[in-house]
């Protein structure tokens, strides 16, 4: 096994342990035992579980990117049309993304008031994430004035998005995921339409 593809059991075995039992109940032991890799393998990557925890963070950042990305909404050329198919495709690929949690979301309820360090790079990188969603938003927003700011539909979207993927967990149904985007981009639809 090559060294980037061990390093890369590691950080989905983190991923998945922390969603499962919270970054306090994932030990190294664990991570290494799921990934099947020695702790020498481990430490050969990361100095500690915090430096690990950071990594996964960062990888499931680009992971989710990436997956995001490749819909099918790049084909479209208007750009108010493209924002459309781009939050239609968040919906289709939602349970792929976010059926077992938000790694983001895990960390920072977990650590957010005994970690500064891992709250100020959580917050950091909701930031991004909200970021990349306003940019989203952006086109809309620009053909429809009247409408809140990019911005503000980007915080009221991560937010639907994070308490959609606590009640997917509580009612073990992802699909409420979906369920809860489709509303946002039906009800965002309805209001472009009525201010046509």
């Amino acid at each position: 096994m090559s060294e980037s593809e061990s390093k890369e059991r590691l950080l989905a075995a983190a991923k998945a342990l922390v969603l499962a039992n919270g970054y306090s109940g994932t030990t190294v032991d664990s991570i290494c035992a799921k990934a099947g890799l020695t702790k020498g393998s481990f430490y050969h990557f990361f100095k500690s579980k915090e430096e690990l925890g950071i990594a996964t963070l960062e990888w499931s950042m680009l992971k989710s990117g990436a997956i995001l990305e490749e819909g099918p909404h790049l084909k479209v050329t208007d750009p108010v049309e493209r924002s459309f198919a781009f939050l239609e495709h968040v919906e289709n690929c939602s349970e792929q993304l976010w059926a077992s949690g938000c790694i983001l979301a895990s960390f920072a309820v977990e650590l957010a008031d005994t970690n500064e360090k891992m709250r100020e790079i959580v917050s950091g990188m909701f930031t991004q994430v909200m970021d990349y969603f306003a940019e989203r938003f952006e086109p809309i927003v620009e053909a429809w004035p009247e409408l809140p700011p990019a911005k503000d539909l980007s915080n009221e979207y991560l937010s639907l998005l994070e308490g959609s993927i606590i009640f997917a967990k509580a009612f073990r149904d992802p699909s409420r995921i979906a369920s809860a985007l489709r509303a946002f981009r039906q009800n965002l639809l309805r209001l472009t339409a009525a201010a046509v």
